[in-house]
């Protein structure tokens, strides 16, 4: 029988140091005073990209034990707590949601928000208080009707979805068009090239150039007219090349967002053409 009475006696202080240690703010969020690495830094973003997906799709579990693993790699994230708050709160664990709140503002002692945080602890509060009995008919008719509780002030969660990768201002047309150029090259040099040797042939058998064959004529004659086509298709290509090249390089570069300081600090590249003159103009402004 005291045998018995010890070990129930033990299992009881053991339960409750345990549901102590729950509910303790510094052991769920414990004290981190490390310098977070480049590495540690990369993880958080991930955890934090990975519980807002979980967040948004409401398992509100998995959002909670990655914005945890967040704030465990990255320890200066304070607002971090802000979200595991929320997580908790959809969740119905309002308890749970002031430790987190709590912590924050333990953390955050200058903060901006801090009067905000704390009206949301206490509604939070107000929420899990007790219930009154239910009063009797006589104390209904003659008490007065108490207005609604306020809605609960709601905090998104404090990080921002990261920018798309700035885009190319003319997208994939330069290198469209310089595709075309040296496909272009590439028709007009085969059809050069078989011109001049069918008219070098026709020029081999009839090198007089008089009282030739026909066939030997009509040879050298589309042998000639190839390659002039060629020719064009070759100085139509080298063109499309450039400029293609030139488009691409000089002004097919990402744009930065305004104001920043690649957007202040710019180089242009401008072709400059004229009368006997022709090239490349650079400006920019600093």
């Amino acid at each position: 029988m005291f045998r018995t009475w010890l070990v129930g006696l033990g299992a009881g202080v053991f339960l409750a140091a345990g549901l102590a240690l729950a509910g303790d703010p510094a052991v769920e969020y414990p004290e981190c005073h490390r310098t977070a690495t480049p590495a540690d830094l990369e993880g958080a973003k991930g955890a934090h990209k990975a519980a807002t997906q979980f967040y948004e799709r409401a398992d509100y579990d998995r959002a909670i034990q990655y914005w945890k693993d967040a704030y465990q790699l990255d320890c200066s994230a304070h607002p971090v707590l802000i979200n595991i708050a929320n997580a908790y709160e959809k969740k119905g664990d309002r308890a749970q949601a002031i430790a987190a709140l709590e912590t924050y503002l333990a953390r955050t002692p200058d903060a901006p928000d801090t009067q905000t945080i704390r009206d949301k602890i206490q509604n939070l509060r107000n929420t899990i208080r007790p219930e009154q009995p239910a009063p009797t008919a006589s104390q209904s008719a003659s008490a007065p009707v108490a207005p609604p509780p306020p809605p609960t002030a709601s905090v998104a969660p404090s990080f921002t979805a990261e920018p798309p990768p700035p885009q190319p201002p003319y997208g994939y047309a330069p290198l469209t068009v310089t595709g075309a150029g040296v496909v272009t090259l590439l028709v007009g040099g085969i059809l050069t090239s078989s011109g001049l040797s069918d008219v070098a042939d026709a020029e081999n058998g009839c090198p007089t150039r008089t009282n030739c064959p026909p066939d030997l004529a009509e040879q050298g004659n589309d042998g000639r007219a190839r390659a002039t086509v060629g020719g064009v298709l070759i100085g139509l290509g080298a063109a499309g090349v450039a400029g293609g090249l030139i488009w691409q390089l000089g002004f097919n570069h990402p744009r930065p967002p305004a104001g920043s300081f690649a957007s202040d600090h710019e180089l242009r590249v401008t072709p400059v053409a004229g009368p006997g003159t022709a090239g490349l103009g650079l400006s920019g402004c600093f």
